[in-house]
């Protein structure tokens, strides 16, 4: 469990900071971060003569390359999964990998915008996930959870655009396939909704396993067969 002292000082300075620092590793946020996590003071710390070796990049390489793969193969068993349950099963053990590689400070920034969003603040969720994205904008999640904000507080313009970044980075990931198809149904596009439904069946056949909304969204998009 995070400290409270800690999530009170990310309020009061790394959200002041990150939308005009969040980039750079020399900047206050870099550095106030790194205060944090070896237990320093947040103010008047300055950086180490000789800071700690970073771990060699090969290892970080190769630990990227084994969460890649085991979602690749996971993926693989969720399309081919026999029960809902099982499907289910693979959900989450998706989501946990594609969750595997946020930082403490990103997570802090996630639980914040999900707090935001029980108190009916979704604009605030949304710059909340903007933040842990200046941190971490390769995590396709973020992408993918900043497009659900957006969807709640009525940008569906946004949402769109958020949705096509979580695509490019996973393109197996159902969920965001999922959100997707309800956005386009929020735009009154039935066709793209049917397209984007018909991937996450492709992805995940026992989401839909009757069928039903696929038919619902194909009398969306095509009206009642005559």
């Amino acid at each position: 469990m995070h400290h409270p002292a800690l999530f009170g000082w990310l309020n009061t300075h790394v959200m002041r900071k990150t939308r005009s620092s969040a980039c750079r590793r020399s900047g206050f946020l870099f550095a106030s971060i790194c205060a944090i996590h070896m237990g320093l003071p947040a103010t008047g710390w300055t950086q180490p003569t000789t800071p700690p070796a970073p771990p060699p990049a090969h290892a970080a390489s190769q630990h990227s390359s084994s969460i890649a793969e085991q979602i690749k193969q996971l993926s693989t068993a969720l399309a081919h999964a026999k029960t809902p349950e099982e499907a289910h099963t693979l959900q989450e053990q998706l989501e946990a990998l594609r969750s595997a590689k946020l930082s403490p400070t990103t997570q802090l920034l996630v639980h914040r915008a999900e707090k935001d969003l029980t108190t009916d603040k979704p604009d605030d969720a949304v710059e909340d996930i903007g933040d842990a994205l200046a941190l971490q904008p390769d995590q396709a999640i973020l992408w993918r959870t900043r497009a659900q904000m957006r969807l709640v507080a009525g940008d569906l313009k946004g949402a769109i655009a958020d949705i096509g970044e979580a695509l490019l980075r996973d393109p197996l990931d159902a969920e965001s396939w999922s959100l997707l198809t309800s956005v386009e149904e929020h735009r009154n596009d039935g066709i793209a909704a049917l397209k984007a439904w018909q991937k996450v069946l492709e992805l995940s056949p026992m989401t839909d396993r009757n069928h039903k909304r696929l038919d619902a969204l194909h009398i969306k998009a095509y009206g009642q067969p005559t």
